[in-house]
């Protein structure tokens, strides 16, 4: 089963996520097992987020493989057993898919995504782009000879 639709709702975090209404392209096989229907592809999708270093947009392709089982009834073998995390609810005639591909397209989402691996970031003093200034550079006196710094001052003068 190949199927293309809008996300139905932002997928990922406040930092990067496949935003609502996006194309998301899911190729699924579906097969029946004894607990259920055992579901198991890939989803692909573009996340659009902003570099953790330098706040730039950044764009990353999602491929990420999908895979659960969907039971009519609970899946463990005691009442104390919590029901394994792949495991999602069938009604018996539909399923519904948007869990496992949420599940599958966070897991896949960089923790910190960046717009390119070496990127320099931002200044923490001034917060100029060190991309576009690579010699970008402060002057940092140690405050304890801040005293002596006057005096410099005074002579120029």
């Amino acid at each position: 089963m190949s199927e293309s639709f809008p996300a139905p709702q932002a997928l990922g975090t406040d930092i990067v996520g496949v935003p609502s209404g996006a194309a998301v392209e899911l190729d699924a096989s579906l097969e029946s097992v004894s607990d259920g229907i055992w579901v198991s592809g890939s989803v692909r999708a573009q996340a659009i987020g902003e570099c953790g270093r330098c706040l730039d947009e950044v764009r990353l392709d999602v491929d990420a493989a999908v895979q659960g089982l969907f039971a009519e009834e609970p899946v463990g073998s005691g009442e104390d057993e919590e029901e394994p995390e792949d495991v999602f609810e069938f009604d018996g005639e539909n399923l519904d898919l948007e869990d496992v591909v949420r599940d599958a397209v966070v897991t896949a989402l960089p923790f910190t995504p960046l717009c390119r691996p070496d990127c320099p970031g931002l200044c923490d003093q001034c917060g100029a782009r060190l991309a576009d200034d690579p010699d970008h550079a402060h002057e940092v006196i140690d405050p304890r000879w801040s005293a002596l710094q006057s005096l410099t001052e005074q002579k120029e003068s």
